[in-house]
Parts: structure tokens; C-alpha cells; sequence
């Protein structure tokens, strides 16, 4: 896929270089754009390391990282016709093994059956969220990222299916309804996972300043737990004769469902935006629930913003009790570990330097939850226990689109 990824791109670009050099006066059928970020992002502490994802390996601490935010992108499309039309999108940035290989974000056909239906097939974004489509082009929002504290939540991106939007106009508003179903996979810091018989609507009303979206998905999840701790817990599970718990711990075929709804309110000064989530599973991971409200105001070109978010445990997966007080101790350091918990307050600025161009800072104050470390990562695992007190997180990203 990373070799397939990267190929698309040189077709893509060789095709849009050819057409603009042709002297052809009608549109060409190619187009071509890309997006970025250049990000910088440090915390307060050496031993709390901050992740713009839980699919990151790694993160920054009291250095300045580049490696957290910095993302390139590449989109290209062909129009066949005026009903069929194909989409190709790669996207460059750190992955779960702390590589930089191009993947493949989009490719799908796209079919305008009739001026209020569209059909696509291939692999597109999961779109449980407000910001799923452009989750990787950071220039289409105010922040330097979206509310971890929500969108790690659900970390499952990719859909490789069929979905389906259907828009009906209800007086100076658009409904648009979008049904969906497929796959996803992963690779995350000591797991691997997987959903399989995705279905899912999501509901949005467009007013001329304000947006409502709700989101309704079910699924079968699979996940596979590779740390040490996983290794170790499992092997003295099944030689203490409590190998059922393994089965709760890790594996496929747990139910889960995943709801969200969101509004956004512009009127070209005011900003406000909020997001409530919840994923609830009956094994392989917790079940939680995450919201944030974001307000801001412009003036000219500059956006400062501030952002209330939190994310908390709903239910463990395995509240099991063995009897074994070393067992159970490293159980609940388990559950410990796959808590994101966490409570943030974050302000902002956004300022358009130019037409193409987002220039923004931001700094977070982070209070991890009990039993958890939020989105932060340790060399000590036993940190995940005694969280401590707050992270403060400072970024600097430059967004651009071409």
C-alpha cells in the first residue's frame, strides 16, 4: 500500500504537469492540490510526551518536536465524465512505527447519480467526526489540531467501502444525509486492530451560519495488545488457571457503537464549536466519552480562540477480580494504560498571514485523569497510576494549502 501510495502521487503529478502544459483551451479532466503543516510542539515536563494521536509511537517532551504535527499531503482527481470521477489522496507524517512512508488516504470513484445523490466506493474517511474529512488539513480548522480529548476517541480513520449522500434542500437550509459501511484497520503503540461490518448515518443540517451533524455507527472490533505488560499479564492469566480473562483482554468480535453529535455557529466573527462523543465496547478496550467547546472571534485576520475539553472513562474492559493481588494489580495497570482520560483548557490564536497561509499558536493546560495519562506517554509505566499534576503544552504550527 506505502509503494502503491507513493506511485499514485508521480502518476498523479506527471498527469496534472502534462495538462497544464497542454495548449488545449477546454478544462482539463485533472486537477491537482495539496495541503501541510509545519508544527513544533514541546511540554513542561521530560517525562510526560505529548502525542497529537494514540496511533503515535512517540511524542514530544521538554524539547521542541517537529515530528507530532508536521504533516504533507497530496490530492489529485480525474473527471471522466460529468457523473463519474476518481479521487486520490497521500498523505506523509509519523506513523505508529515512527516512519514517514506515504499512505494512501483516498481513492475512490465517485458517482453523481442523480443532482441530490452521490455514491463513492474505494476508501474514504471514517466519518464519525465534524472534522473527519479534513483531519489531516489542518488549514480547514481554528486549531492547531482537534480536541484530542474527542478524536482519539475513535482513532479507526480509514473506510474501505461504499458510502452514499443524499441532499434535499428544506427551505434556505440543506439536509444532507450520508450512510456508510466497510472496514478499518490500524496500527497503534502496542496494538494492532481492526473494524469489520462498519454501518453507520450521519445527519447534517447546513443553515447559511450554523451547522448541526449527528453521527450514529456500529461495528465488530478487533484488537490485539503487544506490549509487555499485555505479554507478561496473559502468560501468568492462562498458568494461574485464568485464561478466560485473556479472552476479555484482547481478540475479535466485540460489538461496539460509536455516536456523535456537533454544532458550528459562524457569522464571519463569531466562532463556536462543540463536539460530544461516546464509544462504548464490551471488551478489548474501555468504554469512554469525550466532548470539548471551542469560542473564538476575529478581528481582520487573527482568530484567538479558547477550548474547553474533556475525555472520561465510562467502564473498563475487564473489571475482573482473580484473587491474586499481583494479578490484579497488573490488571488494573492495564486498564490504566488504555485510559486517555484527561481534562485540558487551551488558548489560542489563528492569524491568516496570507490567502493560502495559517500561522497559529496554542497552549493547553492538561490534567490527566485518575489512573490515566491521557494522551501522554512515559518511559515509566507505573506513571499511569500516579498520573501527577498538570501538562502544560505549548504549539506552533504554519498550515498551508497549494
Amino acid at each position: 500500500m506505502k509503494r502503491l501510495a507513493a506511485t499514485l502521487l508521480i502518476a498523479l503529478q506527471a498527469c496534472a504537469g502534462a495538462a497544464l502544459a497542454s495548449e488545449v483551451t477546454s478544462p482539463s479532466p485533472f486537477s491537482l492540490s495539496g495541503f501541510g503543516t509545519i508544527g513544533t510542539v514541546r511540554t513542561d515536563k521530560d517525562n510526560r510526551a505529548f502525542r497529537s494521536s494514540t496511533t503515535q509511537n512517540s511524542g514530544a517532551s521538554t524539547d521542541f518536536d517537529f515530528s507530532v504535527d508536521s504533516v504533507l499531503g497530496l490530492q489529485g482527481s480525474y473527471k471522466f465524465n460529468n457523473t463519474l470521477d476518481l479521487t486520490l489522496q497521500s498523505v506523509v507524517r509519523k506513523d505508529s512505527s515512527n516512519s514517514y512512508d506515504p499512505k494512501l488516504t483516498f481513492a475512490f470513484l465517485r458517482v453523481h447519480a442523480t443532482p441530490e445523490l452521490t455514491i463513492r466506493a474505494g476508501r474514504m474517511r471514517t466519518p464519525f467526526f465534524m472534522y473527519s474529512d479534513s483531519l489531516n488539513v489542518n488549514y480547514a480548522s481554528p486549531w492547531v489540531r482537534p480536541p484530542v480529548e474527542v478524536y482519539s476517541l475513535n482513532p479507526f480513520a480509514d473506510l474501505d467501502g461504499l458510502d452514499a449522500f443524499y441532499r434535499l434542500p428544506v427551505s434556505d437550509m440543506e439536509l444532507e444525509l450520508h450512510a456508510y459501511g466497510g472496514r478499518s484497520e490500524l496500527d497503534a503503540r502496542e496494538s494492532t486492530g481492526n473494524l469489520t461490518r462498519i454501518r453507520g448515518i450521519k445527519a447534517s443540517l447546513n443553515a447559511p451560519r450554523l451547522t448541526l451533524q449527528a453521527n450514529f455507527a456500529k461495528a465488530n472490533l478487533a484488537l490485539y495488545w503487544n506490549g509487555p505488560i499485555y505479554a507478561a499479564l496473559a502468560q501468568q492469566l492462562i498458568a494461574t488457571g485464568n485464561g478466560h480473562i485473556v479472552d476479555q483482554i484482547a481478540g475479535s468480535g466485540s460489538p461496539t457503537t460509536f455516536i456523535s453529535t456537533s454544532f458550528q455557529y459562524d457569522n464571519d466573527r463569531l466562532l463556536l464549536i462543540g463536539e460530544y462523543a461516546a464509544r462504548t465496547v464490551d471488551r478489548y478496550n474501555s468504554s469512554a466519552i469525550g466532548w470539548y467547546l471551542t469560542s473564538g472571534y476575529r478581528f481582520g485576520p487573527v482568530t484567538p480562540f479558547v477550548t474547553f475539553a474533556r475525555q472520561h472513562q465510562v467502564s473498563t474492559d475487564n473489571a475482573a477480580n482473580t484473587g491474586n493481588p499481583s494479578l490484579d494489580a497488573t490488571l488494573r495497570l492495564l486498564n490504566a494504560v488504555r485510559n486517555k482520560a484527561q481534562t485540558s483548557v487551551a488558548a489560542g490564536m489563528r492569524w491568516d498571514a496570507r490567502r493560502n497561509l495559517a500561522l497559529k499558536a496554542q497552549l493547553e493546560r492538561v490534567q490527566p485523569g485518575p489512573d490515566a495519562l491521557g494522551i501522554f506517554v512515559s518511559n515509566s509505566v507505573m506513571d499511569n497510576l500516579n498520573p501527577g499534576g498538570p501538562v502544560h503544552v505549548l504549539s506552533l504550527t504554519a498550515d498551508f494549502v497549494f
